[in-house]
């Protein structure tokens, strides 16, 4: 015989406790949430600070890279600094550089930007031939600008180099320095053609090409003999890469270019290819020259004895207070890069509220001198993103020895 249990006992959870285990809950979850966003903002701020210095090493990798090979294959050092024109046939219009560009003879360049808050751009030029690291000069004077161009020696040359002819003695007016896409190589006369059209690369199996850079009626320019030197910039069709011409310009995108913002990207003058993307999120870049003309101005405190030609850099000086500078004395170039964090921070305050996770402007090293527009070496002003006070910042810096440039092929 079953006891039925007494009423009392059989009563359920009333409001009351129902209530304050609901409390006990909700304050358990709110604990949670509160150490959940805690941890979560110092993974943010981790990773991020991260991400920038991985970015930013990788992108100061890269130009160091570059810089280090600038100048190599046209190291004429008194002869630098021409204007090259040339034709691609890739392009619209096809005659290059389009007025008021130039592109110069030069190992490095720096394109300043057009205030302290637009970045600087970098170009870098450089041959990658590997037979041969120095110019030949001409042994016959061209009867039109279309005939092949005669050297005193072929040896290193072969179809599908990019070659500059460069005017050693000035003329009356004196010519620009001119790009030419070689078809073949004639090693009885020492003549190195430049035709328009398909022509075959013997070194890779007789592949057929068609070539690029040769205008059809030429680009008007004649070379007398022992009066050019012709400097051979690499290969256009090196399946591998190892030859190939390099003019490269590293710049940050800014409205209204179509690239991303915010990232460091590079465009070949020699390589049909979309400009690509090195790394994200770099924000700002400034580069100076280092100068050995002899000239103080106190941003190299370590020498004593300021003469131009000693082989000491004097002082380092941004674009534009040397628009044109001497290519004999740049020995060396100095860059900067900004990376920010991948995410804005939250401000102390909460969200909504003003940031305030970085308050002061980077800086980087240097001091400065008399006459720069806008304290470039030092100051490096974000205000062009109107939000730049909820990032994270590193900043990369180095100076490079242009190397090649001081190893010179004359004085």
């Amino acid at each position: 015989m079953r006891i039925p249990l007494p009423a009392r006992l059989q009563r359920g959870v009333s409001m009351v406790e129902l209530m304050v285990a609901m409390t006990i809950s909700l304050i358990g979850t709110v604990i949670i949430f509160q150490v959940f966003e805690a941890s979560e903002g110092i993974k943010r701020t981790t990773s991020s600070g991260g991400d920038a210095q991985q970015n930013g090493a990788i992108a100061l990798y890269s130009i160091e890279r570059d810089l280090r090979n600038a100048g190599m294959g046209f190291n004429d050092t008194p002869l630098a600094g021409c204007n090259v024109i040339g034709y691609d046939n890739t392009r619209v219009p096809p005659d290059f550089p389009v007025s008021p560009a130039t592109l110069l003879l030069a190992p490095v360049r720096i394109m300043a930007g057009a205030d302290a808050r637009t970045p600087d751009s970098l170009v870098v030029m450089y041959a990658s031939g590997t037979h041969t690291t120095s110019a030949s000069s001409t042994i016959a004077t061209m009867a039109a600008s279309t005939d092949p161009v005669r050297v005193q020696s072929v040896y290193g040359f072969r179809a599908g180099d990019l070659i500059v002819v460069r005017e050693t003695i000035p003329s009356a007016p004196p010519k620009e320095c001119t790009i030419m896409e070689v078809t073949a190589v004639n090693t009885v006369d020492s003549a190195l053609v430049h035709a328009q059209g398909p022509y075959t690369l013997p070194w890779k199996s007789g592949a057929s090409v068609t070539s690029r850079f040769n205008k059809p009626a030429g680009l008007g320019v004649v070379y007398k003999a022992r009066e050019a030197n012709v400097y051979n910039l690499g290969n256009l069709y090196d399946t591998n890469g190892m030859t190939l011409p390099v003019h490269t310009t590293y710049y940050i995108p800014k409205s209204p270019d179509p690239a991303p913002h915010n990232v460091l990207a590079t465009v070949s003058a020699f390589v049909v290819s979309p400009p690509s993307q090195l790394a994200d999120n770099i924000v700002h870049m400034r580069a100076l020259y280092g100068m050995d003309d002899g000239v103080n101005n106190n941003t190299v405190p370590y020498n004593t004895v300021y003469a131009a030609g000693d082989g000491i850099v004097d002082r380092f000086v941004d674009a534009p207070s040397v628009p044109t500078p001497d290519w004999r004395r740049v020995l060396a170039v100095r860059v900067v890069l900004v990376a920010r964090s991948a995410l804005p921070e939250v401000p102390n305050a909460g969200r909504g509220q003003p940031c305030d996770t970085t308050t002061a402007e980077p800086t980087w090293s240097g001091s400065a001198w008399a006459g720069s527009p806008w304290n470039l070496n030092v100051r490096l002003d974000l205000s062009a993103d109107t939000d730049w006070q909820c990032y994270r910042y590193k900043v990369f810096e180095t100076t490079v020895t242009l190397r090649n440039w001081i190893w010179a092929a004359s004085s």
